[in-house]
Formats: C-alpha cells, structure tokens, sequence
C-alpha cells in the first residue's frame, strides 16, 4: 500500500523517541511506500537545529519519505483558526511535490485536531480513506473543557477512528462520535530493551514531561515515606518541562534532595538503560491515553506501577503484571512498593508478566493491525 501519513512536528521531533516514526517505519519495514508529511510553523528549529523558512524539505529516514512543510503560525493565538487554516493553504500550494510519484491509498493522521484537519481536506482533495488516531491529550483536553461538539465533529470527518485505549474510546463515544472506532494498542522498540537483574532493590525511576497531568509530585511523596524505612531509596526522575522548579522545591522541603535526580530529557536509549537499572517504574498520572513508557519499564523488567482507570489498564491487571493505584494517593504507591519488598519472590513473577506481556506488543504487531484496517477501508471505498 501507499500510505500518506500526516503528523505535526511536535510527535516528530526526535526520532528515537517518535513513536509515529517507529510506526511508519514498521509499514516500511512490511514493505509499504510510507510518505509523512510533517508541518512545522516558521521559525521553529527543525531536526538540523535549523530555522530555515524554505517552504519544503525532503529526507529519508529508516525508509520512510519525509516532508517538512513551512506554515505560517501565530503560536496559541492562532489555534483556534489561522493555523490550520495556513497549515492546509501550505499543503494545498505544495501538494504537487508532496505528492510526486506517490498515489497515496489511505491517509492516517495523528490527533484530533490540527493533523485530522489536514486529513480531512486531503480525503476530500483525493477521495480516498481518512483513519485518525487519537493518542490522548487531543480527546482529553477538550473533553474537560467542555468542547464536546468540537470534537465529535473532529471525530465525524474521518472515515475510522483509532484509539490507543479501550478508555479513550468509551470517552469519545460518550461525546457522540458515530464514526467507526476501534482499539489498537501501541507498541514499542523491543530490540532496544536491556535487561539487568542487579537493579537496586530501592531504585524508583519515573520518565515523563514535567507537567501536572503526569504526577511526579506523587510519586515524590511516595518516595519520602518509603525513605523513612528505606534510606537508601533513590528516585531518578527522566523529562523536562515546566513543573520542574515546582518538584524541585518539594524535595528540598521533603529533605530528599540528595535522593531525587533530575536527568532531564534523555535519548531513547539512555532512557531504557536507566530502567534496566532500577526495580521499579512509577508513573501515577491521569488523562492518560495509553503511555509507551509503561510498556518499555515493563519490558525492561521493572516493577510497573501505574493509575487506576487510565489507558494502561488495557494492559495492566493489578497483581498480576504490575499494579494500579488510584489517582493522586502516594500511600497506595508506598503500599505497593513495600509489599512488593517484603514479597520479592512474587514481586519477581509479578515484573517477569509484566515484561512477557510487553514484548507482545511490537511495533511490527501494531503496524499489521493497522493495514489489515487500511486494505479493509480501501477495498470498501473501491
């Protein structure tokens, strides 16, 4: 198949770390003629640190062709109409180019919003199938700010819906989305997983933007009380972002300066090495469409610990191949650590399921589920 990916440069930026990349490269790697095409407003460094204002830029990356495309942005300002609006018009005035040589058979855009927008004008422009997928943020902001109808119309302009967790999907259809949904789980870089049998006993790793929705300042707190029989507990927390300055004070005023380290942002790679090396993998946030990050901690042999009723509970069964808290409770985290401690034979079988059921979910796996989805809807559009 020709498959015409459309995904803006914030899911694109880093290529190790890009699950669309390692998606794309999976289709190239079943052999499909994969083209993205990757907006990018003007004046934002591109993956050469570059901020070059030439309208369009061709690469090759992993057998995948990709296309940055210049757009005139006005950064938040613009959002709600210009953007995208400006998004299309640089498509539209460069769809020749983007298109040379390639008759795309389905299009696949990632998120609801500016990249399904796009889509949407581009089935329209070439008659052929939209798939969306909706990864998380894209259905959870405007579902908590009340932007239902804006985003069930989102939803309702492609021709198939694909959500990354059965809860995202339980979430649009209560919007009043009609379109046709199904559930695909992603995967991950299994060949990029190291597996250590030597981590710390009390090591604690977390990897995630610094945000609120992401809750390092719960698992901080469940840190500092495990200290208090545990002196040796170390958290080593992986991502950068806005909250740092916020955690940051929170360890001094916890006195757990000296046991929380700030790595900011780290290539894939170092990322996995850095579970491999720690016994557990805490990640108590909400809003959450599925998490790769849990997959990889899994995989990599950590204890996984994550939020009751979010996306990850499609794959994690409390007890059995990680554990589920409930939100924003640092003593169910401390709970479970400490049984897990005094336990350590069942806490071993425990993250040994865990990590069996993460290697089952490959990119490769993902990449088949979604073209047997492709060839479905273009037969049925032919």
């Amino acid at each position: 198949m020709n498959i015409l990916v459309v995904c803006h440069y914030g899911l694109y930026r880093e290529f190790s770390s890009s699950f669309v990349h390692a998606q794309t490269t999976a289709y190239a790697a079943l052999g499909h003629q994969v083209r993205v095409i990757v907006p990018i407003a003007i004046g934002k460094q591109d993956w050469n640190g570059s901020r070059s204002s030439i309208p369009l830029q061709q690469r090759e990356k992993n057998g995948v062709q990709l296309y940055l495309l210049r757009y005139l942005s006005l950064s938040k300002y613009g959002e709600k109409w210009f953007n995208t609006a400006n998004a299309i018009r640089a498509v539209r005035k460069r769809l020749d180019t983007l298109l040379n040589d390639f008759v795309p058979d389905v299009i696949h855009a990632h998120t609801l919003g500016f990249d399904s927008e796009i889509g949407a004008w581009l089935r329209d422009r070439l008659g052929i199938p939209l798939v969306v997928t909706t990864h998380g943020g894209d259905s959870f902001i405007p579902i908590k700010e009340g932007k239902l109808i804006q985003l069930r119309e989102r939803a309702n302009r492609a021709d198939h819906l694909v959500c990354v967790s059965s809860l995202l999907k339980r979430q649009l259809e209560d919007c009043g989305a009609t379109i046709s949904t199904s559930v695909i789980l992603n995967g991950f870089h299994v060949k990029d997983v190291s597996l250590r049998a030597d981590s710390p006993p009390h090591s604690i790793v977390q990897v995630g933007y610094l945000i609120t929705r992401k809750k390092a300042d719960v698992t901080i707190q469940a840190a500092a009380h495990l200290r208090k029989r545990y002196p040796d507990v170390t958290l080593d927390i992986i991502g950068s972002g806005d909250e740092q300055a916020r955690f940051q004070i929170l360890c001094h005023e916890l006195n757990m300066t000296d046991a929380v380290h700030f790595h900011g942002f780290l290539p894939n790679n170092k990322t996995l090495q850095k579970m491999s090396m720690s016994r557990f993998f805490i990640m108590p946030s909400v809003q959450e469409g599925f998490g790769i990050v849990y997959l990889e901690a899994m995989a990599c042999g950590c204890v996984t610990i994550g939020t009751e009723g979010e996306g990850i509970a499609d794959l994690i069964i409390s007890g059995k191949n990680g554990f589920l808290v409930p939100p924003d409770n640092p003593d169910a985290i401390v709970r479970a650590v400490e049984w897990c401690l005094e336990h350590p034979a069942e806490a071993d079988a425990i993250a040994e399921q865990g990590r069996q059921d993460a290697l089952n979910l490959t990119w490769e796996k993902n990449a088949k589920q979604y073209i047997a989805l492709f060839q479905q809807l273009a037969f049925n559009c032919n």
